[in-house]
């Protein structure tokens, strides 16, 4: 599976205009999402699904729902449009969209160093672990290291090597 993986997210990379005509922007980022989850290493956990929630965005979460039914890391994926942040640590992967962005710093100090991969697509700078940014007529991303170790997740070299830019630990 990981090979599939990269090789379809090192497709959307590299010729994302060939694949911008046959999906929908919402359906790329949503996949991006996906495969930010698949290429990134989660602590143990007893959880029995995958959690990707959706704060502040409903075509994603839309988008994001055909995700439902499959397998990550062992665990059936689940997806969840949160109208409020009481219920953000039982996310496994949180997607904040741009019109919740403000909400982002309240965000990380809710979730402290919990396992929560934080995704956006807002404008930059954001203190997201992983922010989706056009970039002409594709999509590329940025990963902050720091914020991802913090949470105790460790970004795959695959996904590292596939960033646009790396915020890494001072040091």
């Amino acid at each position: 599976m990981s090979v599939r993986v990269l090789v379809c997210l090192f497709a959307l990379w590299a010729s994302p205009s060939v694949f911008a005509q046959a999906l929908p922007e919402l359906d790329l980022k949503a996949t991006y999402a996906y495969n930010f989850a698949a290429l990134t290493h989660w602590p143990p956990t007893a959880r029995t699904s995958f959690n990707f929630c959706v704060f502040g965005d409903e075509g994603l979460a839309e988008a994001m729902r055909r995700l439902e039914g499959k397998t990550l890391h062992g665990r059936g994926v689940t997806v969840a449009r949160l109208g409020a942040l009481s219920a953000i640590r039982d996310c496994d992967l949180l997607y904040v969209g741009a019109d919740e962005a403000p909400s982002l710093p309240r965000i990380v100090e809710l979730l402290g160093d919990a396992p929560v991969l934080t995704v956006t697509d807002a404008p930059q700078p954001q203190p997201a672990a992983v922010v989706i940014v056009a970039e002409g007529s594709r999509l590329a991303f940025e990963v902050d290291v720091e914020r991802c170790h913090r949470a105790g997740l460790k970004p795959g070299s695959a996904l590292l090597g596939l960033a646009r830019n790396l915020r890494r630990p001072a040091g």
